[in-house]
């Protein structure tokens, strides 16, 4: 689980936490449940860029796994950067940097054998400037390397429970099916599979989530429940139509 073996990085019994648990955000499970799948079959040596990489706690965990890995976690956000770096020297990583830019800008050095990018697409997507991203996206790749992409689906397309907070997903007009395929298609990108990820109960749990700070005295009650609901949704038969995420796997052509 995701946080495993960045538990250094905090004290006392946090550590053990972190260690035994991971990361205890549901929403941060989530997301590491719907990827890891991929990331742990994929082949060493390799070149990945954290696209939106945050304070890096992706970047550095997959680079605590994997010491083949060259990671590098590309963000606009000169503090998260920091942080990010940080955390890198507390943990004595050598195979792990992180660049402050925009994905607009940013000129790689050297091409990435896969663009990991993680709920963080749709921000310029919802600005009209998707095809831009995507193109972006491509330049950063080598011929033959993958986009690896965690976004939201479309509000309609996402299941939730009316009498509790909206989920973020909810808030959004993106992804659509169709969407993706336009981008990939105008990016040259060969998509090789579009599945989607986080179902009804999962996004029933992530509503539970934001009541934490309305109801704290309820909170261990509630992650309990998050949790069987995050967990149980894996079996098949609880998996319906709609869902608050895509996992998208796209080749550079």
């Amino acid at each position: 689980m995701l946080g495993h073996k960045t538990s250094t990085l905090y004290r006392g019994p946090c550590r053990w936490l972190y260690r035994l648990w991971g990361v205890p955000d549901i929403n941060a499970r989530q997301k590491w449940s719907a990827l890891w799948p991929y990331l742990h079959k994929l082949s060493e040596p390799l070149r990945l860029l954290d696209a939106g990489c945050g304070g890096g706690i992706w970047s550095l965990e997959l680079a605590a796994r994997f010491p083949a890995w060259q990671v590098i976690g590309l963000d606009k956000n000169p503090d998260a950067i920091q942080i990010a770096t940080q955390a890198k020297e507390r943990l004595g990583l050598a195979n792990v940097s992180f660049i402050c830019d925009d994905f607009l800008t940013y000129q790689a050095s050297e091409t990435y054998d896969l663009v990991l990018s993680v709920a963080s697409a749709h921000y310029l997507v919802s600005e009209g400037k998707g095809k831009e991203l995507f193109c972006a996206f491509h330049s950063w790749l080598r011929p033959g390397g993958k986009l690896l992409l965690l976004g939201p689906r479309c509000r309609d397309e996402v299941p939730s429970l009316g009498w509790l907070p909206a989920p973020m997903s909810k808030l959004r007009d993106v992804f659509s099916e169709r969407q993706l395929h336009l981008l990939c298609q105008d990016a040259e990108f060969s998509i090789e599979e579009l599945r989607p990820a986080v179902f009804a109960l999962g996004t029933f749990a992530k509503q539970l989530s934001s009541l934490h700070r309305l109801v704290p005295v309820l909170v261990p009650l509630l992650y309990f429940l998050e949790w069987g609901l995050t967990t149980s949704e894996r079996v098949p038969p609880f998996r319906r139509d709609g869902s608050a995420y895509w996992v998208l796997i796209a080749r550079r052509d």
